[in-house]
């Protein structure tokens, strides 16, 4: 038994050991094969995948070659996936851990374009309401997000589609304000839907909502029996309409 025994210690022996070789501490990748892998999976629209390859490379290189591309690309892939909360944190993140970075008008731009497509959820597109008849705090944000941009790099790339996305917010912020200015109105109270009115025509000059507003005006001054204002306020329609129309 004993004999037995000895002999299949003897042979078990090598098995172990190859064993216990094949299983040892597995090679980690180089840098550039992270990042190789993850920008291969982003061109192939696989942002799950490469988000999680940018994220390993990172954790793996905390200050490699390729870590900050891979920072900006992290926050690209989370909006592609319609994770815009996640990449509005990894935008504020990249901000706070590269304040000097010439990237930064990306950064803010696709922040802005995280928040505005938060605010215009696909959900949202699908149900039978107004956008404009709806709270605006998100709106307002990626609103503040493309005028930082601007204002900050008057000339990036990315400007023309952020002007173009701030006209289309503005003009949603002042049909806000017209429709309670036509509640207040169908309501009788024309001194409040005098003032928001107003306010449309003051802070919103060239949104698409002006003409009505001047026009709401003119009957809420008649109706008060301001006929100077009344006056005023109709010498700017032709004006507004052709604003409107051009």
């Amino acid at each position: 038994m004993n004999k037995l025994l000895r002999r299949v210690m003897i042979v078990s022996l090598p098995l172990a050991l190859a064993a216990c070789a094949s299983t040892g501490p597995m090679a980690v990748k180089t840098e550039a094969s992270y990042y190789k892998e993850a920008n291969e999976a982003l061109k192939a629209g696989n942002y799950s995948l490469a988000v999680s390859g940018y994220e390993a490379l990172e954790s793996q290189y905390p200050v490699g070659s390729y870590t900050e591309q891979a920072q900006l690309e992290v926050i690209y892939g989370r909006y592609m996936q319609a994770d815009y909360l996640g990449a509005i944190t990894a935008a504020d993140r990249y901000l706070r851990l590269h304040p000097d970075s010439p990237r930064l008008d990306y950064v803010l731009y696709l922040r802005g374009l995280s928040n505005f497509s938060i605010d215009q959820d696909s959900l949202l597109r699908r149900m039978p309401i107004n956008l404009a008849h709806r709270d605006f705090g998100q709106a307002r944000v990626a609103f503040d997000d493309f005028r930082q941009m601007l204002q900050r790099y008057p000339n990036s790339a990315y400007g023309a589609d952020a002007r173009q996305r701030m006209i289309h917010l503005n003009n949603q912020f002042a049909e806000a304000e017209l429709h309670v200015a036509r509640y207040y109105e169908s309501r009788g109270a024309t001194v409040a839907a005098v003032n928001r009115a107003r306010w449309v025509v003051e802070n919103y000059p060239e949104s698409a909502a002006v003409p009505e507003a001047l026009t709401l005006l003119v009957r809420g001054y008649r109706a008060l029996g301001m006929k100077d204002l009344a006056d005023q306020a109709a010498a700017l329609m032709p004006a507004a309409a052709t604003s409107k129309d051009s």
